[in-house]
């Protein structure tokens, strides 16, 4: 009798929730708020295309892999709220045998274009410390890497990140981008 009263009061609850939002969340990713000088871009908010796929099908604590074709891409929709200079930084790991792709970042009429140049391949971690398989994903050692500033225009759109090239077998995998504001009193 309690497990069914609990079930159909669970059931009435989801049908009163879901019934507020929308089928598809077409909410914007906001960057650049004035206030804030630090934007994080993680893998977890991102959208993968072609083969790209996630570490682990819930994307909490994810990354991107198995970037094997420059008809891939990861892409955000986001929201400029106020144009600026950013600096891009990445958080990648690469192979040895993959370093020398290129990356070009863009966002409506502005893009900027990178290579990784050194390797970074430390191995997964977390499972020396697990009794049983976890079901999230286990995670890397990913290495920062400053690849230049970009100009961000106000207004919605899509981040859109693609290789130019991929000399080896795949592109970085790919963990987090953090965008910083560069004040023009630095320049």
């Amino acid at each position: 009798d309690i497990a069914e009263k609990l079930r159909s009061a669970k059931q009435a609850w989801e049908a009163d929730a879901l019934a507020e939002l929308p089928e598809k969340d077409t909410r914007a990713f906001p960057v650049g708020h004035p206030d804030f000088v630090y934007n994080q871009i993680p893998a977890r908010d991102g959208i993968a295309h072609g083969n790209i796929r996630r570490s682990n099908r819930w994307p909490n604590c994810s990354f991107f892999e198995n970037w094997t074709s420059v008809q891939d891409s990861i892409t955000w929709e986001i929201d400029v709220l106020e144009e600026g200079d950013f600096e891009v930084e990445i958080y990648y790991t690469c192979r040895p045998g993959d370093v020398g792709a290129t990356l070009a970042l863009s966002f409506q009429d502005n893009r900027h274009t990178f290579e990784i140049t050194e390797a970074h391949d430390p191995p997964l971690m977390g499972m020396e410390n697990d009794r049983v398989e976890r079901q999230e994903s286990y995670v890397k050692d990913f290495k920062p890497v400053r690849t230049g500033t970009m100009h961000l225009n106000k207004g919605k759109g899509t981040l859109t990140l693609k290789a130019l090239n991929i000399p080896g077998r795949e592109a970085p995998d790919f963990r987090l981008m953090m965008l910083k504001r560069v004040d023009v009193s630095d320049v």
